[in-house]
């Protein structure tokens, strides 16, 4: 009688490996051991990719020095995005990428002959990774240092302001200022050795004012020392335009006069709250997460929603048709807000003011 040889899993772990890790997400997420919004932790965890690939490279025998490279690659990149690393991951990759040149060639000349083989290069190359990320100055150490950076810009002689922010990842608090001329004032973290990019213009009476961070940015949901608290002027009305790769981000426009704004948020949440008697346009766009627009019960509101896999919510006396919602006053309104939302994963919420 043949014994049947037992069946053994030849297939990829890839999808496997990703499925868990955003099961585990989820699950420590509903269970309340994660602090923040899940999509943006989801984002944290994105170089678990390189891991999963190297373990199924691993698994399918096709190589095992640059398998472990990738691993090594995913697990820096996964650190530094927990604040773990004190480094700029996207600085030291353009730096120390002839290191998965090293590897390939390993695997090409010894990485099949013999298992002793593949392990002497992978020690090598292991070397090598280690050798290189202490002269980049890598050191491990429990969250990154950030400091505190004083923005404030006078508004001058201009009439009318288009303002740009463009944090990168944190959470961003923006509202109106009460009692000062500044243009923009406030607070800004950053990571040390960098610092905020400011430009500034006045374009015949236009105040012309961007802000950005211009290194790359990792931060743990929940952490609040990624923090940009700042507040914009009341005396002329402003094109806003603000831009989040991840993270929070808290728009108070109640009490500013806007006449144009654009929202553009990679993975996470963003709130804005519309202000009173305005008209103007105003575009929100998020690929994953939340997006929840307050709006002030007097306002004529008409929003245009492209919501992929997205649920919406409107409030009831919304009338719907051919996914525009119009709210009951709009049709004879004078100051009327025509918002176009779109949002490829997660949900919309469009509720009035509390």
């Amino acid at each position: 009688m043949n014994e049947q040889e037992p069946r053994r899993f030849r297939g990829s772990v890839f999808g496997p490996i990703i499925l868990i890790t955003i099961g585990l997400i989820f699950l420590l997420s509903n269970l309340g051991v994660l602090e923040g919004d899940v999509w943006t932790t989801l984002l944290l965890f994105w170089p678990v990719i390189f891991i999963a690939i190297g373990l199924d490279s691993i698994l399918k025998r096709e190589g095992l020095v640059g398998a472990v490279f990738l691993i090594g690659l995913g697990v820096v990149f996964l650190l530094s995005n927990l604040g773990y690393l004190n480094v700029n991951v996207w600085q030291m990759v353009l730096r120390l990428w002839p290191i998965l040149l090293i590897a390939i060639g390993f695997d090409l000349v010894i990485g099949r002959r013999s298992i002793w083989a593949s392990l002497a290069g992978l020690v090598v190359v292991l070397a090598i990774l280690a050798g290189s990320l202490l002269l980049f100055g890598v050191r491990v150490e429990r969250g990154q240092v950030l400091s505190g950076s004083q923005i404030s810009q006078p508004l001058g002689q201009s009439d009318r302001a288009r303002i740009s922010v463009s944090p990168g990842a944190g959470t961003l608090e923006l509202n109106a200022l009460q009692g000062s001329d500044a243009l923009i004032s406030g607070t800004v973290a950053v990571g040390r050795g960098q610092a905020p990019t400011v430009d500034y213009s006045d374009e015949n009476g236009v105040s012309v004012f961007s802000l950005r961070n211009s290194a790359s940015s990792f931060f743990f949901p929940g952490d609040n020392r990624w923090m940009w608290d700042l507040g914009l002027t009341t005396q002329v009305p402003i094109d806003l335009r603000v831009d989040l790769g991840a993270g929070n981000a808290q728009v108070d426009l109640s009490r500013l006069n806007i006449s144009q704004l654009g929202v553009d948020l990679g993975v996470g949440r963003v709130v804005v709250q519309l202000p009173e008697q305005s008209d103007f346009s105003a575009r929100i766009d998020g690929a994953i997460g939340q997006i929840l627009v307050e709006v002030p019960p007097g306002q004529a509101l008409r929003v245009r929603a492209d919501t992929g896999i997205a649920n919406i919510s409107v409030p009831n006396d919304f009338q719907k048709q051919d996914g525009v919602y119009t709210s009951p006053n709009y049709a004879g309104a004078d100051n009327q807000i025509d918002l176009t939302v779109d949002q490829a994963i997660g949900n919309i919420t469009v509720r009035y003011t509390r």
